[in-house]
């Protein structure tokens, strides 16, 4: 972890898939005492996870059992796979989450998801109609494990992006495969917009706002959360 400042606006960036990520934020969050948490999570997603999650995990499930017969396999030999795991981080509730309402209700805070749910809307959309079916599970079963990225991989270049402060061209080269409706910019001005006026609500009060590092990257052409936010000089912590 990495602390720049210490303003009363602090922004968490996480590894969605960090395994001891729920441990490590709650120790965070500990420390920090917020009054207020903000999440990178949409209510729909929310939603979604709370009331579909279940039977799609199950049919996820059976998928994999008629694939592992075909290849002479258990389920549990493709449950592991880091594509497989893709799949089913979508259908669970995030560390991210857990953590956080954990927190707010021990310590009764609010907690506000700001992401947007048309893009939400637009990804969970494929989970039934593309991601969940015996031809796609099959094709990504094949692919060779290394070529998902590791979480210490993922940290790594976490800690060069955000905390080494490397040249510009190697940021935007990076953000740029990142740019778009469903990535960087359309989805950061929105959640920019809700720091704000929660902030404007609550003048003395310290935020926290959780999301995926990525956001917290420096930007040039002032899209990320952390761009849009830079005048008011918010801390910056890496959960690592």
């Amino acid at each position: 972890m990495n602390d720049q400042t210490s303003p009363l606006l602090t922004l968490i960036g996480t590894i969605h898939r960090d395994r001891e990520g729920a441990v490590k934020l709650r120790r965070l969050l500990e420390r920090l005492r917020p009054d207020e948490i903000t999440l990178e999570m949409s209510p729909l997603a929310l939603h979604y996870r709370r009331t579909e999650g279940l039977r799609q995990l199950q049919r996820l499930e059976a998928v994999l059992d008629r694939l592992a017969s075909e290849l002479g396999l258990q389920r549990q030999d493709l449950w592991k796979h880091p594509a497989i795991e893709g799949i089913r981080s979508l259908l669970t509730l995030p560390f991210e989450y857990r953590a956080a309402s954990e927190f707010a209700e021990e310590t009764g805070i609010p907690v506000g998801l700001i992401d947007l749910s048309e893009i939400s809307e637009i990804k969970l959309a494929k989970v039934e109609s593309e991601l969940i079916t015996i031809r796609n599970i099959r094709v990504l079963a094949s692919l060779p494990e290394t070529r998902a990225v590791s979480s210490a991989e993922s940290r790594r270049i976490a800690r060069a992006m955000v905390l080494s402060n490397p040249e510009t061209a190697v940021r935007q080269d990076f953000l740029e495969k990142r740019r778009g409706r469903e990535g960087i910019g359309f989805r950061d001005r929105h959640m920019e917009r809700e720091i704000r006026r929660r902030l404007e609500a609550r003048p003395k009060g310290r935020l926290v706002h959780i999301g995926g590092w990525v956001h917290l990257v420096e930007d040039d052409q002032g899209e990320t959360l952390y761009s849009r936010l830079m005048d008011l000089t918010p801390r910056r912590i890496l959960l690592e």
